[in-house]
């Protein structure tokens, strides 16, 4: 073999060799797989910088919206606090405690009570009593209804007038008169009483005999009546009529009698004995 041929062989052998080393590769920080490390990315990473511009808006509050804001959030309760804070541009507030408090209100009526006299009657029927203390027939008879004679039932009807006679009459027995405050309790009373003297012929005669009003339809019965217990007996016991005695009926409204033409109805266990009866003749 000649030279050149073994020259030949030679270099084919060495490319062979170099051709069959082996190939390196490098991974990068990155993760991407380069030849050459060279060829890897930078480690050294370019931040953006971006720039935000803020524009600030004009506060909508003023010291008076945030006065009526408070007012209104507070509602009944009492404002205690209530500022506007610029920097913030809120209004800022406290509502107190509502405290209730309870008035009590007395109110006073006064009632008048109407008098049933004038000045004028009043003297004289004070008057009439005074000339009169020792004669108190006198007094009765002129109530009396339908006459004042012995043995005959009859009504006594006891005015304000006649009631302001008598107690001046008794007054006058003691030397003493009365005050007006007693004037005034007499001649504003509202009831007025009735005395029916009765007959009979048992001392129990008089113990369920009633009595009633009538005007104008209506009944009226008395509040209060009282029942003679102790009959005297009469001139003509043991006769008959042999026992006499008085009861007396007390009726509610003197204003709805006076002036008035009334019915007196007295009622017994044998019938019942009716008086018409003018009062604007009783004063």
């Amino acid at each position: 073999m000649n030279r050149g041929v073994i020259l030949l062989l030679g270099m084919v052998l060495l490319c062979c060799c170099i051709q069959q080393e082996p190939k390196i590769e490098y991974q990068c920080w990155d993760g991407s797989i380069v030849m050459d490390i060279s060829k890897c990315p930078p480690t050294t990473t370019t931040r953006r910088t971006t720039t935000t511009t803020t524009t600030t808006q004009p506060c909508q509050w003023t010291d008076e919206t945030c006065r009526l804001y408070c007012s209104k959030e507070c509602d009944t309760r009492p404002l205690e606090f209530c500022m506007l804070n610029e920097t913030t541009c809120i209004c800022e507030f406290r509502c107190g405690t509502t405290t209730t408090t309870t008035t009590t209100t007395t109110t006073t009526t006064t009632t008048t009570l109407k008098k049933w006299l004038m000045e004028k009657e009043v003297d004289e029927a004070i008057y009439w009593g005074e000339q009169n203390k020792f004669n108190l027939s006198s007094l009765l008879s002129r109530y009396a209804y339908p006459n004042y004679s012995v043995g005959y039932e009859h009504i006594i009807i006891y005015t304000p007038y006649l009631n302001l006679a008598l107690e001046s009459a008794s007054r006058a027995r003691e030397y003493r008169a009365l005050n007006q405050s007693e004037i005034d309790e007499i001649i504003t009373d509202e009831e007025i009483m009735f005395r029916v003297k009765l007959y009979g012929d048992s001392k129990d005669f008089a113990d369920d005999i009633r009595t009633v009003i009538k005007v104008r339809g209506d009944v009226i019965h008395p509040v209060r009546s009282r029942f003679d217990n102790s009959p005297e007996t009469t001139a003509y016991w043991p006769d008959s009529p042999a026992y006499f005695a008085v009861n007396t009926y007390v009726f509610p409204d003197y204003d709805e009698l006076e002036g008035r033409i009334i019915q007196f109805v007295v009622i017994k266990y044998t019938g019942e004995d009716l008086y018409k009866i003018d009062m604007s003749d009783y004063r």
